[in-house]
């Protein structure tokens, strides 16, 4: 994915001058979808992607161009993508005295996921700017079983009950090391990356 990434990056950089725009598409870019303007050149392909846009993703650093390894990042509305599945955060919100989130995640190989393959509800959380965090344990109906290739299913999990003014600004998907370590040892489809962030104070449409 480093070289996939490198080669998009360097693509979006050789278009800063222009030539004919065509229709928008969808790229992904450490696992995040992002809006991309194809254009003709040479008889080549590239893409321009907006400097916000590649921030965004931790593609650009103060130190120049860098790939994020640590996490892929988004806001809420965005997919994200990690090589095996995606999640999507349709949602976010307090229900009664819950703080609620609902996703979308998408088996995106070519093999079945099993629930010891994506993540449980334990390994949701929610955090703020202050270092606090609390797990989403509870969910409605029931979790994921099994997805066949290019299958979908929509979750919703939920905190224990909040404090008056609780303020989370990020939800984390942190499967534990243990689970990622027995999926290596059985030799099954691996991301490249299972720690998933979302940016709550941040939205697209």
């Amino acid at each position: 994915m480093k070289t996939a990434l490198t080669a998009l990056l360097s693509l979006s950089v050789l278009t800063a001058q222009s030539a004919l725009a065509q229709t928008t598409r969808t790229v992904f870019i450490n696992g995040v979808a992002l809006q991309a303007t194809p254009v003709q050149k040479g008889g080549q392909t590239y893409y321009q992607f907006s400097e916000t846009d590649l921030k965004r993703v931790g593609a650009i650093t103060a130190g120049g161009v860098t790939p994020n390894t640590d996490a892929i990042r988004g806001c809420v509305g965005d997919t994200l993508f990690n090589g095996v599945y995606t999640v999507q955060l349709l949602q976010v919100g307090l229900d009664d005295d819950r703080f609620t989130a609902k996703l979308r995640v998408s088996n995106a190989s070519k093999q079945e996921l099993h629930n010891f393959m994506i993540f449980a509800p334990g390994d949701l959380y929610v955090a703020n700017g202050a270092a606090n965090a609390t797990s989403m344990p509870n969910y409605d109906g029931q979790w994921i079983d099994t997805l066949l290739p290019g299958t979908n299913v929509t979750l919703q999990a939920s905190t224990g009950s909040q404090p008056a003014g609780t303020n989370w600004t990020r939800l984390l998907i942190r499967p534990p090391a243990d689970a990622i370590k027995e999926l290596q040892q059985a030799k099954l489809p691996l991301a490249r990356i299972y720690n998933m962030e979302f940016d709550l104070t941040c939205t697209r449409k």
